[in-house]
This record gives C-alpha cells, sequence and structure tokens, in this order.
C-alpha cells in the first residue's frame, strides 16, 4: 500500500483534468482471459495488508454529502456487489456497487473508474472493497459519487474527477469474490413518486430496479453540440442544439449512431430543432451563425460560421444519447441510452411503440428531478412487453 502513497499525491493534479470528460464517450469492450487469474480479497487479506479497520454501510457514507465535495480523511471502507456492466457499451466509465443481502435493503453508489472493459475485472455479482480515505463524495445532477477531488479548471461541472491511473485504482478498490447477481428491486409508482419528493437523499437512487406498467410517452429528449470541439457548456448557447419540446422527432432507435445522426438531418426531421439553450433560442439548425450571432460569436465558429447549423452538425456527426420517455401510471421515467452502445442503432420494438404496458429493468438514477433508467443489458432482455 505504501509504494502508491507518493503517486496518489504526484499524480493528483494529472488525474483532476479527467473531470472534463463527457458523460457519454466510447466503451472498448475487449474481453481479457486473464482477468480470471486475478487472486481476489478478503476481509482478512484487507486487515493484514490494507489496514482495513470495518465497514460502514454505503447509505451512510452518502448520508455525509450535504452539498458541495467532501473529502474524505477518515479510514472509512465501504463493500458491495456490482449490480453494473459496461460490456454492452451502455455504462460509461462508473462502477455501481450495492451492499445489504437483497435488492430491497442497503444502498448504491456510482464509483467513477475512468477505464473500459470493467465487465472483465468486475463481473455483475462479484465484491469489491472500497477504501474511500483520500477519495471525494460529489454530486452530479443529483446523483451522489464517489471519486477523486474536482479539477480547478473554470468550466468544471463535476464535484468529482474520475480514477483513472492504476496505481490509484489500485490504492482504493480492491476485488473480491464472485457471487449471485442481485435481482432487480420491483418497484411501484408509489415508491418511485417518494423517492423522488425525498430527492437525491434517498437510498433507492442507484439500485437495479424493475418497473411494471410502463409505457411509451412518444416524448425524446437530447443535447447536441454542433462543433463538439469548441466551448459547449450552458453558457455557450450558440453551440447547443436541443430535441425537446414533446414529440419524437422522428427518432425510433435507441441510442442515435453517427449514421443515425446524419440520417435524421439529412433527412428534415429534426429542420425546426432550435439553436440554443435556456433562454437564448436564436432559431432552428436551419440557419446559420452569421445569421443568428454577433460578429465576435459568430467568428468563434471560423469558416463555419457561414454553413448553416444542420451543415455543421453533419460535417461533426457524432454518436450521441437519446432520452426515450415513458410514464408509470402520470410518472414520467426517461430511459436514456449512449448513442455508444452496441444496441444505440437498433430500433424500438413495435409493442413499445404502439404504446403498450413494458417492464424496464435497469439501474435507476435521479437526473435534474427526473427519474432515470440505464440499461445493463440488451433492450430485448430491459425492456419487456407485458
Amino acid at each position: 500500500m505504501k509504494k502508491y502513497m507518493i503517486a496518489l499525491a504526484a499524480l493528483a493534479a494529472v488525474v483532476s483534468c479527467k473531470s472534463l470528460k463527457e458523460e457519454w464517450e466510447p466503451v472498448f469492450t475487449i474481453h481479457q482471459p486473464d482477468a480470471a487469474y486475478y487472486l481476489p480479497y478478503t476481509e482478512d487479506r484487507l486487515r493484514e495488508e490494507e489496514g482495513l479497520e470495518e465497514f460502514i454501510s454505503i447509505a451512510a457514507l452518502k448520508d455525509m454529502y450535504t452539498g458541495g465535495p467532501l473529502a474524505i480523511e477518515q479510514n472509512l471502507w465501504i463493500k458491495g456487489r456490482v449490480i453494473s456492466s459496461d460490456e454492452t457499451g451502455n455504462v460509461n466509465k462508473e462502477l455501481y456497487i450495492q451492499d445489504g443481502t437483497t435488492a430491497s435493503d442497503g444502498a448504491s453508489i456510482s464509483v467513477k473508474l475512468g477505464k473500459d472493459s470493467m465487465y472483465n475485472e468486475y463481473p455483475l455479482g462479484s465484491w469489491v472493497f472500497v477504501k474511500c480515505q483520500g477519495l471525494t463524495l460529489g454530486a452530479y445532477n443529483g446523483m451522489v459519487q464517489l471519486g477523486m477531488g474536482p479539477d480547478q479548471t473554470p468550466t468544471s461541472e463535476h464535484e468529482t474527477a474520475y480514477l483513472s491511473l492504476q496505481g490509484i485504482i489500485e490504492a482504493h478498490i480492491f476485488r473480491g469474490f464472485p457471487d449471485q447477481r442481485i435481482e432487480a428491486l420491483s418497484l411501484t409508482e408509489d415508491a418511485l413518486k417518494k423517492a423522488l419528493a425525498a430527492g437525491g437523499s434517498d437510498h433507492l437512487w442507484g439500485k437495479v430496479v424493475a418497473i411494471k406498467g410502463c409505457v411509451y410517452s412518444e416524448e425524446v429528449f437530447a443535447l447536441f453540440y454542433p462543433n463538439p470541439n469548441m466551448p459547449h457548456k450552458s453558457s455557450n448557447p450558440e453551440n447547443r442544439v436541443f430535441l425537446a419540446d414533446g414529440g419524437t422527432w422522428g427518432v425510433t432507435t435507441w441510442g442515435c449512431t453517427q449514421d443515425d445522426y446524419v440520417y435524421y438531418l439529412s433527412s428534415g426531421l429534426w429542420d425546426e430543432a432550435q439553436v440554443g439553450s435556456g433562454g437564448s433560442r436564436f432559431g432552428p439548425i436551419t440557419g446559420t451563425p452569421n445569421q443568428y450571432l454577433d460578429s465576435e460569436t459568430a467568428a468563434k465558429f471560423g469558416s463555419d460560421a457561414f454553413l448553416s447549423y444542420k451543415e455543421i452538425m453533419i460535417k461533426y456527426a457524432s454518436s450521441n444519447y437519446i432520452a426515450h420517455y415513458f410514464k408509470v401510471g402520470e410518472t414520467p421515467v426517461q430511459v436514456r441510452t449512449s448513442g455508444f452502445a452496441k444496441f444505440a442503432g437498433a430500433q424500438m420494438e413495435s409493442g413499445v411503440l404502439e404504446k403498450k404496458p413494458v417492464t424496464i429493468t435497469g439501474i435507476l438514477t435521479v437526473h435534474e428531478g427526473e427519474a432515470q433508467f440505464t440499461l445493463i443489458d440488451n433492450p430485448t432482455i430491459s425492456v419487456i412487453v407485458e
């Protein structure tokens, strides 16, 4: 353990910049058979080699967060079984672990690991032990997370950064023995409404759950950055385009691959999508930066300022998430799918589009006050027509 301490201090500044990564990025899912030869940790081994004193519950750890990043200085440890997998590419550099013996008890938390193909090292159901000392509790859009301290750049919107360097990961994350995959918690609308009313502090968030009776709302939401190489924070509305304000915008796929992106744009289905965000709306994507913006702002687009936003978006086309809205009773629930997921370009089943009741299973999170599913498995497994 001691051999990592100097590295932790020396490399902290390097790791901090990782928090600027986008929420959705490509996930490289390479099978690594050698991962099976790792010698798993036990609690006795952790006490002997790593200074383990006792575990606290994940719920107790999350309750320590009261707003703003919290650096953990005590020798605190948590343990839990893995409930997430990046094998389908729909989970991006996050490892969700849940403690308790059944789906109904315990709590879950996301540990921000900046690496791919984690399903090899941390398969579903396997035990993971986390030394929290030296890490930071933070929140993103209402979800409490565990990671490195936030970076110091003025544009950062994240309270935690990724554990990206292998030496730092090995100093905090210890792989235990495999176990049974935790079954999904069957959730009612009343329980969901109660959790939403409690906000981000509710211990339901981050668990794997199943909700019956969900009906497609024929509504999507997505945020695009016309030129992804330019600033695109909320303070840069000139480089933001939303699919919002109701309707499906012609989207019938889970997620949006690069080919889907070009198709939808070229077809004219998105021609009325608005440039801007918040109170700054400039007009549809058929207009140009020169047409909508003052000369100084338009000049940021260089020669692209003479192109329509639609043409700029096609020029820099990339995969993108899509959030499909469902309702359980009267309560909205999003299913948000990465454009880099292996199933991103798959068509939604006809029964879903026909608004038949479905059962959705996945990791339930809260995102800006709304319930949101992250699918672990393919939709053919995770979204079942009843």
